[in-house]
C-alpha cells in the first residue's frame, strides 16, 4: 500500500512539475513575444511605417517630457493590467496591418497617403475602445484651461468621451477628423464634418 502511494505521488509530482515548467515557459514566450512585437524597430521594419515614424520625430510629442516616445507608447497599451489589451492589439490590429501591407502598395508616401485617412481612423477607434489609456499614461491630472476646455472635458463624464474624441491630428499628418461615437454606432468611419452636417440638417427639418 505504502509503495503504491509513493509511486502515485512520484508520478503525480512529476506531472505537476512538468505542467508547471510548461506553463512557465509558455508565459515567458508570450511576454517576451509581446515585448519584441512592441519595439519601434519591429514596427518600422515594414517600410510603410517609416513615414509615420518620421512624423512622430518631428512632432511636439517627441521629447516633450524629456523622453522620446516610440510606436508602442501610443499604439500599444502598457502595464500588466493592460496586458490583455496589448495582446489583442497585436492579434487584431497587427494582423490587419500585415494583411494591408501585403495587399496595398506603400512604396511611396503618395501611395501611403491614399489610405492614410482609414488607417488613422482605425488607430483612433482603438484608442477610443481603450478609453485612451495610452494617452493617460503621460497626461495625468490634466487641468484644462478656460471654460470651453473644461466643458469639453466634462463630456468625459457625461457623454462617454475620451481623449481621442477631441485630440486628433496631434502627431501625424493631418487627415479629416472622425466622429468616433457615430462611427461606433454605424460601424463605419463617420467624419466629424459629415456628422455635423447631418445634425444641422435634422435640426433644420425640425424647425
Amino acid at each position: 500500500m505504502a509503495g503504491t502511494i509513493r509511486q502515485y505521488l512520484s508520478v503525480s509530482g512529476g506531472a505537476l512539475f512538468l505542467g508547471a515548467a510548461l506553463m512557465a515557459g509558455a508565459i515567458t514566450v508570450v511576454f517576451a513575444g509581446e515585448h519584441a512585437l512592441s519595439r519601434t524597430e519591429f514596427c518600422v521594419s515594414c517600410h510603410s511605417q517609416t513615414y509615420p515614424y518620421e512624423e512622430l520625430k518631428k512632432s511636439s510629442h517627441y521629447g516633450a517630457l524629456g523622453a522620446d516616445p516610440g510606436c508602442k507608447d501610443c499604439h500599444v497599451p502598457q502595464g500588466l493590467g493592460n496586458f490583455h489589451l496589448a495582446l489583442w492589439t497585436h492579434i487584431y490590429d497587427g494582423t490587419r496591418a500585415v494583411l494591408a501591407e501585403m495587399k496595398y502598395d506603400y512604396s511611396t508616401i503618395e501611395k501611403f497617403n491614399e489610405r492614410r485617412p482609414i488607417m488613422a481612423h482605425y488607430a483612433r477607434m482603438s484608442l477610443k475602445n481603450w478609453d485612451s489609456v495610452t494617452c493617460r499614461e503621460c497626461h495625468k491630472n490634466t487641468k484644462p484651461p478656460g471654460a470651453s476646455a473644461k466643458a469639453a472635458h466634462k463630456k468625459m463624464e457625461t457623454e462617454g468621451a475620451t481623449c481621442i474624441d477631441c485630440h486628433q491630428n496631434l502627431v501625424h499628418k493631418k487627415v479629416p477628423e472622425s466622429d468616433l461615437n457615430a462611427s461606433r454606432v454605424q460601424g463605419v468611419m463617420v467624419l466629424k464634418e459629415v456628422q455635423k452636417e447631418t445634425e444641422d440638417k435634422n435640426e433644420d427639418e425640425k424647425d
